[in-house]
């Protein structure tokens, strides 16, 4: 089964159409979700009823969505509190509670899916070093955890020796998973990468071959920063686009 494992959309419209057709190119079966639909961009909303009609649509709670509900809110800097209300407005009731209930991990045989950590995932840490990655390997409970929230696309894998190393993997070169391997697999950002490529990203996990593939694919983002300019948010949350940081 090849399933498209997204994630950090953020209302991002323009680019999660952009994955979409890349993955239906791709022959993808299911569509999964990590978190983060909402937030700085200009079409929360719009977005994320295009996510609800994916096929097999599963998606987690990542901390944009736990922002419109929890205290967490409150340690937010002051202009993404600012998006965060803004898009309060936009969602109709019934997205609000179905954001609401969104789980904190998804389960697939022989993987997890989580927006930022296996360990302690309510906190939100940002997985960015090897010593983070192993906190989040020992605790998955999985040979292979799926996140996002760092909206850098890498591979963390344990080597036999219990040492972690990294991987920044290249676009379009599958990567196998080895069956007695441990790995934490960042897919990157549909919606907001920072990784100075402003391309979109997501990863197609093909569960019957055992390995993941990288995608990285151009789109209007000029469309989508001009519409965060017209909706009067943070200036910030458009130049990022531009500059994939």
């Amino acid at each position: 089964m090849k399933i498209a494992v997204i994630s950090d959309i953020h209302s991002n419209l323009e680019a999660l159409l952009a994955c979409i057709k890349k993955a239906n190119k791709a022959r993808v079966e299911q569509f999964i979700c990590l978190g983060d639909v909402v937030g700085y961009g200009p079409e929360p909303a719009e977005t994320l009823e295009v996510l609800r009609s994916l096929p097999g649509f599963v998606m987690v709670r990542g901390n944009h969505e736990d922002a419109l509900f929890t205290p967490y809110y409150k340690s937010l800097r002051q202009h993404i509190r600012q998006s965060i209300d803004w898009t309060r407005d936009q969602l109709s009731a019934e997205q609000m509670a179905y954001l609401k209930q969104l789980p904190m991990q998804y389960e697939l045989p022989g993987a997890l899916m989580v927006h930022a950590s296996a360990h302690k995932p309510e906190r939100w840490s940002y997985v960015y070093n090897n010593e983070k990655a192993h906190k989040c390997i020992k605790a998955s409970g999985k040979p292979i955890t799926f996140i996002g929230h760092t909206h850098q696309p890498q591979i963390y894998f344990e080597m036999p020796n219990g040492k972690i190393e990294c991987l920044t993997p290249r676009a379009g070169v599958a990567i196998p998973l080895y069956q007695r391997g441990r790995y934490v697999i960042n897919v990157g950002s549909v919606g907001q990468p920072r990784d100075e490529n402003n391309a979109a990203g997501f990863v197609v996990y093909n569960t019957a071959e055992r390995e993941v593939t990288f995608h990285r694919i151009a789109y209007e983002y000029r469309v989508t920063a001009q519409k965060i300019l017209e909706r009067g948010l943070p200036n910030l949350f458009a130049e990022r686009l531009q500059a994939g940081n």
